[in-house]
């Protein structure tokens, strides 16, 4: 758990790193530049840019879903405590009546 809260803080970090950001923009936008200025004839360089473009964004969807799978965790352990502290007040409630 504590490895996955480590992984989940570091990927954090990195999605709202300034450099990061600015980099992930970039590569981006020229990507998607290069794409939509390559003459029609240039049909295989255009499919290696989309190929490089699709690349690049599930890179960073991996951070993404590190990030995002520690949340999802925490609101299972969260629900799962809710529950059981429920259950013992309600144990709590039937042991004094």
């Amino acid at each position: 758990m504590a490895q996955v809260a480590t992984r989940a803080e570091h990927a954090k970090r990195l999605l709202t790193d300034p450099l990061f950001v600015e980099s992930r923009q970039t590569l981006e936008s020229q990507l998607k530049e290069l794409i939509c200025t390559l003459p029609l004839g240039e049909r295989d360089q255009r499919e290696q840019a989309v190929a490089m473009l699709k690349g690049a964004e599930q890179f960073f969807r991996i951070f993404e879903l590190i990030a995002f799978d520690y949340e999802v965790m925490q609101a299972e352990l969260l629900r799962e405590e809710q529950i059981n502290a429920r259950h013992q007040a309600i144990q709590e409630q039937l042991d004094h009546a």
